[in-house]
């Protein structure tokens, strides 16, 4: 029935509305990945990090099918998910990033990005697009 997977993202007592993803369950880590890097200093920003999520999961995908938003009352819990991929919230109450996985065969850490300041991402992601341009 699909890869499903469900995103939201929080700060503190807000939050965005839900991301479905159809087909997108196994590519989480690489969404939430994609997402980090884009975000880089303005991952504080709970609006336009819900926006570029729903970027991040459509991938220039040209349907209209396999993504859904709708409003939230509240933030999701593991009896939202839908089974695959689960629920995936996407924490930026600190100004970092965290992805805590509930509901699906993700767990909390389990090959989601790390947390990384700014910097740490500018270093690690601008110095291997460097390295990979130079080769």
């Amino acid at each position: 029935m699909g890869e499903r997977v469900l995103f939201q993202v929080v700060k503190n007592d807000q939050f965005s509305p839900v991301v479905y993803c159809h087909w997108s369950g196994d590519e989480a880590r690489d969404i939430c990945e994609r997402l980090m890097i884009r975000m880089g200093c303005r991952s504080s920003d709970l609006q336009y990090t819900a926006a570029r999520l729903v970027q991040e999961c459509i991938n220039n995908d040209k349907g209209n099918l396999s993504f859904g938003i709708w409003n939230a009352d509240r933030v999701l819990t593991e009896e939202d998910a839908h089974g695959d991929g689960g629920v995936i919230l996407i924490d930026v109450s600190d100004g970092l990033m965290e992805f805590k996985c509930m509901g699906g065969y993700w767990r909390d850490g389990d090959s989601l990005p790390e947390r990384m300041t700014y910097e740490q991402l500018n270093e690690k992601y601008f110095y291997e697009s460097l390295n990979k341009a130079s080769a």
